[in-house]
């Protein structure tokens, strides 16, 4: 039903009483003189430097200023930022600059527990009393104090030789200000102020905000070492800066926790900053019981003056899961059309207890109003049962228009060729950014809802979230919300969607590469999908577990997986899913270095894929694809495919994935030795994973950048890039490629003879293999420890390195892998001048490159061991194996390699000759 705002507002004043004003009069004596009338200087002052800057610039006498001289400087900001305090240093700085003759203060109690707002001509007396105008001369009309006050401001000015500044602190109204504009002669008024003022008058204004997170720590850093120089909280940087955070960074809940910290010398930064976290309670204990220094205190001044119309649309906006909302959804939960709630929406701006961002049209309350709205919203519904009713009515109207503006963007994201979307969005691109707007919110709403039994929304919103949240890489949302929907589904006993749930997850385990967590989320999918008879689902979970063994270099069980999935797709009908598992059969194939069958299965998913009309789809068979090619050294039709799949990619503005096909490019460039264009597809690779918010993808960018620059040998570059790969990849969390940049960078180091440096970067790769629990890396590990080792001499050290790489490569069915330990065990041995074992190890390694039909690797392998056998005057042999590889490089176009093996077969005829 709708909601009355104004109800909300209206139960506030039963439930609080009226508040009825009392005026007091004072008899004052005539004051003899002008004076200063400044309050004490605040302590501690400090973050406010660019403020008051910006406000001494405005306040510069000797610079024109508007409205015939002129100037309101309207210090505005929400109750607490510390508008009186920026304006009180504001004076004295200008007094110490002589820029003013005179400073007057005066209060006009626009937000003040104590008394009603001043009216202006209450305020002009006082101030003409400071101006020295003995009362029985005041005027007794406003228009009279007016005039007279701007010819004492006048006086006074021409008399001392500078102008005059009136500090107006507190005002709540345009009508408090608009008689103390100060009039001609260089004279300003600085106006303090909660609210936007209507002004007749041009104003220079200072919007004043919380403080910077760096500042806020130093003001409570500040206020401990005023109050004991010896204290040594004012030193735990991670306490104080969670105590900052927990206030919201605004000065005045910071003042009381550094009062709270002082008056308790046990209690540590980091209990305080507990504490704060419960922020059901964290207005509490923002507030020192003296009835004055209060963050609750202070918001109240400001939430009493509000009309009833505003107060009840700032109380229903607690109801709002997120930190923020847009027109549209203040709408739903107000029960007001969207014009009139932006109305209500700017005036709250207006008073700072909103923000609006005009870039994005979205409005947000600061965490401690927050906290204040809704104490405030369950203050009333504990006393008005009826409030509570419509409150939870409320809070269910805008969970459903999140879930269900969800799903409509959702269906825009996973629609194929003739597939009808909702008509809530125009295209693909405004349902998307939509998702992007409203996120914070949606991740909230699942929250919400678990806390509160709203069971249909916490399985539905995080399932239609999980396409989403994948795609742009957010897994760890994505985890947490599908973790609530699991559990609810199983509470719940649906036992359907609770698979689906399992089965997302899988997938977004199996990114973060928690490889054991996804083969047991996948396995729980299929099992379940299984029992309630969905073929579709259970092919889905086949699909995905064949991912997760594969990843885990379990390729003879992920070829079975895959194939069952495919098997169940052809079942039920589903050419799609068909296309999906051939592609996944490929990928398996080619990590088998089955390349032949790895094109034709990727060739049949795309044509599937083609048929069906499933752009992206298609655009990933065509990457795949340009990958078996490349694993054929088919280097140009690679190159083609993967063109083909970037530019689809692009068509569909798949930005993540064109990266991906960018990286890939680089891959297969550096594969033609074409380095200058390889750098250029790593770093577009880059700058798209940076665009799109992919931090493991930039790191792996970079990692490949730096690879790249290696093979153009400029290693200095090099580890410039590889050592921002591993900060991005570590400040990522993503530990699996920060191991592999820690490898490049001791590939660079050992090209630059930095030995110690490599092996030390080598031993940190072995070091994460290890916990990883990854074998096949650590075998990587291990063989490039063993060139390290073999560079310092430490021959014996470099053999065992080697034979262990080669054990653990023939451990996990890299041949591919464990030819090249053969060849760099080889080549340890020839320098121990252990010939025969390293001719040994030299065959083994180019026969199983020629297994595996690395023409590249076979050719180097040769050669090296052509050279062992020319060293023991086995000529003919030797000028076999050279010949060999010589045709080899040839076949794959490494023209340098080709030159030394022609020179090396050059001086074996001669020898043969000679002998």
């Amino acid at each position: 039903m709708p909601t009355d705002p104004d109800r909300i507002s209206q139960k506030r004043i039963r439930a609080g009483g009226d508040v009825v004003a009392h005026q007091e009069i004072h008899n004052y004596g005539a004051a003899p003189q002008a004076r200063d009338t400044l309050p004490a200087r605040p302590d501690g002052f400090t973050g406010r430097e660019a403020d008051l800057q910006r406000l001494l610039e405005v306040l510069d006498p000797s610079v024109d200023s508007p409205g015939g001289g002129v100037v309101v400087s309207a210090v505005a900001g929400m109750g607490g930022v510390g508008k009186t305090a920026l304006a009180t240093v504001a004076g004295y700085v200008v007094r110490e600059r002589n820029w003013f003759s005179l400073a007057v203060f005066h209060d006009l109690h626009g937000y003040s527990p104590e008394a009603a707002p001043t009216a202006a001509a209450q305020a002009l007396e006082s101030l003409l009393r400071a101006l020295g105008v003995p009362a029985v001369h005041i005027p007794p009309t406003l228009d009279e104090r007016a005039a007279l006050y701007r010819s004492r401001l006048q006086e006074i000015a021409e008399e001392r030789g500078a102008p005059v500044l009136v500090v107006a602190d507190n005002a709540a109204e345009a009508d408090q200000v608009e008689p103390l504009l100060p009039g001609r002669g260089g004279n300003r008024l600085l106006v303090t102020s909660r609210r936007h003022l209507a002004l007749l008058q041009s104003v220079a204004r200072v919007d004043l905000d919380v403080l910077s997170a760096p500042a806020a720590v130093e003001l409570l850093r500040t206020a401990l070492a005023h109050a004991d120089p010896s204290d040594a909280r004012a030193d735990d940087d991670g306490g104080l800066t969670r105590v900052a955070t927990g206030c919201g960074f605004l000065p005045l809940a910071l003042r009381i926790c550094a009062a709270r910290l002082s008056r308790s010398p046990r209690l540590t930064p980091s209990r305080l900053a507990d504490q704060l976290e419960d922020t059901a309670r964290r207005l509490e204990r923002l507030d020192l019981g003296d009835g004055r220094r209060a963050v609750r205190a202070a918001f109240d001044l400001s939430f009493r003056r509000l009309p009833p119309q505003q107060a009840g649309v700032f109380t229903l906006l607690a109801l709002n899961p997120g930190p923020d909302l847009s027109t549209a959804a203040a709408a739903v939960l107000t029960g007001m059309g969207v014009g009139e709630v932006a109305e209500v929406l700017d005036d709250l701006t207006a008073a700072h207890l909103l923000t609006h961002d005009s870039s994005t049209g979205r409005w947000a309350m600061h965490d401690l109003l927050a906290d204040y709205a809704r104490h405030h919203l369950t203050e009333l519904a504990e006393s008005d049962p009826e409030v509570a009713t419509v409150g939870q009515q409320t809070q269910d109207r805008l969970l459903e228009y999140y879930t269900a503006t969800a799903e409509a963007a959702n269906s825009y994201l996973s629609a194929l060729p003739g597939d009808s979307a909702s008509e809530d969005f125009a295209d693909r691109e405004e349902a998307l950014a939509w998702l992007d707007a409203e996120r914070a919110n949606l991740l909230a709403t699942v929250h919400t809802a678990q806390a509160t039994s709203r069971t249909e929304i916490a399985i539905d919103l995080p399932l239609i979230l999980a396409g989403y949240l994948h795609g742009r890489r957010y897994f760890d949302d994505s985890i947490a919300g599908l973790t609530i929907a699991q559990h609810a589904a199983q509470q719940f006993g649906d036992r359907h969607r609770e698979a689906s749930a399992w089965d997302h997850l899988g997938n977004n385990l199996l990114e973060l590469r928690r490889l054991d967590d996804a083969i047991d989320a996948h396995t729980r999918a299929r099992d379940l999908f299984a029992e309630v008879r969905d073929c579709r689902g259970e092919a889905h979970a086949w699909n995905n577990l064949g991912d997760d063994l594969r990843e885990l270099r379990r390729f003879d069980d992920a070829i079975d997986a895959h194939t069952r999935a495919r098997d169940l797709f052809a079942e039920v009908g589903d050419r799609l899913g068909e296309a999906s598992t051939w592609n996944n059969l490929g990928n398996d194939l080619r990590e088998l270095r089955r390349f032949d069958d790895a094109i034709d299965a990727h060739t049949r998913a795309r044509d599937v894929a083609h048929q069906v009309g499933d752009r992206r789809q298609e655009a990933v068979t065509w990457n795949n694809l340009g990958l078996a090619l490349r694993g054929l050294r088919r280097f140009d039709d690679a190159i083609d495919a993967l063109t083909q799949a970037r530019d689809v990619y692009r068509e569909v503005g798949d930005r993540h994935r064109e990266a991906v096909t960018w990286t890939n490019l680089g891959l297969v460039l550096r594969g033609l030795r074409r380095f200058d264009d390889a750098i250029h597809a790593h770093t577009r690779a880059g700058e798209l994973y940076v665009e799109t918010g992919d931090r493991l993808g930039e790191a792996s960018a970079w990692n490949n950048l730096g690879a790249a620059l290696l093979e153009l040998r400029r290693f200095d570059d090099a580890i410039h890039v590889l050592t921002l790969a591993r900060d991005v990849a570590h400040e990522a969390g993503d530990r699996h490629g920060e191991a592999s940049v820690w490898n490049n960078l001791g590939n660079a180091l050992l090209e630059l003879r930095r030995f110690d440096d490599a092996i030390d970067a080598y031993r940190h790769f072995l070091v994460f293999c290890r916990k990883a629990g990854d074998r096949h890396r650590e075998a990587t590990a291990w063989n490039n420890l063993g060139s390290a080792l073999v560079e310092l001499r430490r021959f014996d050290d470099a053999i065992h390195a080697h034979t262990r790489a080669s054990e653990l490569y023939a451990e996990t069915g890299d041949r591919h892998g464990e030819a090249s330990a053969w060849n760099n065990l080889g080549l340890a041995l020839r320098r121990l001048q252990r010939f025969d074992d390293a001719i040994h190890a030299l065959t083994r390694a180019r026969d199983l490159h020629a297994e595996s039909r690395d023409l590249h690797r076979e050719a180097m392998a040769g050669a090296n061991l052509g050279s062992v056998l020319l060293r023991l005057w086995r000529f003919d042999d030797a000028i076999d194996a050279l010949e060999r590889s010589e045709a080899l490089f040839a076949e794959t176009r490494d023209t340098d390699s080709t030159e030394v093996v022609a020179s090396l077969l050059k001086k074996a005829r001669e020898e043969t000759e000679h002998s």
